[in-house]
């Protein structure tokens, strides 16, 4: 991943995941969309500062990057990325169970059913993958299935670029079965998780492509639309095994060739291990939060 480089269609520029520089359109995105400048970035962190400093009943993380997450999420609005933080560690402390660390998670973190592609979209956002049929539901718990997905999302989230730009998807239901339909549109499972796509992961979530869709998916997608906010059902597009219709949002020069792309390279399983080499990170971000 360290070595990939930018590929170019036409005009577009898909840049590496793990780049970091900021782009005069990323500096634009950040300016028009979430009210950032140098100017509002100082005084916003500093505000936000002495707000989570009058807080007794939980330690928060006050660096700049950590804080930046949740006020870029929150366009700049403290009052608003002061409740994220608040609800993000409430929900944390809830749900213990899918805030591991990666050592206790390694299983599932090696079946590789959460990825990034290698490279951002036109837009600067990350591509998050999920393949549901790797998902063994005899062999891995719900929480599990969560946890990884938490640990692989918060591994570019960091990333300045992926702060202001956002996250897309490319959920993949090929394989998708009556064991995934159970826990997957259990009424508590189905609460929980939309609770933490919508408000407790502090990063902007834009649109999700699901692709490989049968009827069975198409009914679980009818279950839990009913406690998704407006916003967020109309981020979520429903596709059949027709790769041409992702191309009209994604470009076939960064897409694997499973989905009608040209990347013929094995799957990235380098990212399972460099969440696993972030052990003493995941700790360390763990130790804030309510007591």
């Amino acid at each position: 991943m360290d070595e990939t480089r930018a590929i170019v269609v036409e005009n577009k520029v898909h840049r590496p995941l793990l780049d970091d520089t900021l782009t005069t359109e990323d500096l634009r995105v950040a300016r028009e969309e979430l009210n950032e400048t140098p100017e509002t970035r100082e005084v916003a962190l500093s505000v936000l500062r002495k707000m989570l400093a009058e807080e007794n009943e939980f330690m928060p993380r006050i660096d700049d990057v950590y804080l930046l997450r949740f006020l870029r999420c929150r366009k700049f609005d403290c009052e608003r990325a002061l409740k994220t933080i608040k609800d993000h560690y409430r929900f944390r402390k809830q749900h213990p169970n899918i805030y591991p660390m990666p050592s206790g998670n390694e299983k599932a973190l090696r079946a590789h059913i959460f990825n990034f592609l290698p490279h951002r979209d036109h837009k600067g956002r990350a591509i998050y993958v999920v393949k549901i049929a790797r998902w063994i539901t005899e062999e891995m718990s719900y929480a599990d299935f969560v946890a990884a997905g938490n640990l692989i999302a918060e591994y570019v989230l960091d990333n300045a670029v992926t702060q202001i730009n956002g996250y897309i998807g490319i959920w993949d239901f090929k394989g998708f079965s009556l064991r995934h339909f159970l826990p997957f549109c259990s009424p508590k499972h189905i609460i929980l998780l939309s609770t933490l796509m919508q408000d407790r992961f502090p990063a902007r979530f834009k649109i999700a492509y699901c692709v490989n869709c049968s009827p069975l998916v198409n009914k679980a997608w009818s279950l839990i639309n009913p406690v998704l906010k407006e916003k967020f059902r109309k981020r979520i597009k429903i596709f059949g095994t027709d790769m041409t219709v992702l191309h009209q949002y994604l470009e076939p020069a960064i897409l694997p060739t499973e989905y009608g792309g040209i990347i013929t390279t094995p799957e990235n399983v380098e990212m399972a291990q460099r969440i696993l080499d972030q052990e003493q990170y995941v700790k360390y971000n763990l130790k804030f939060g309510y007591p």
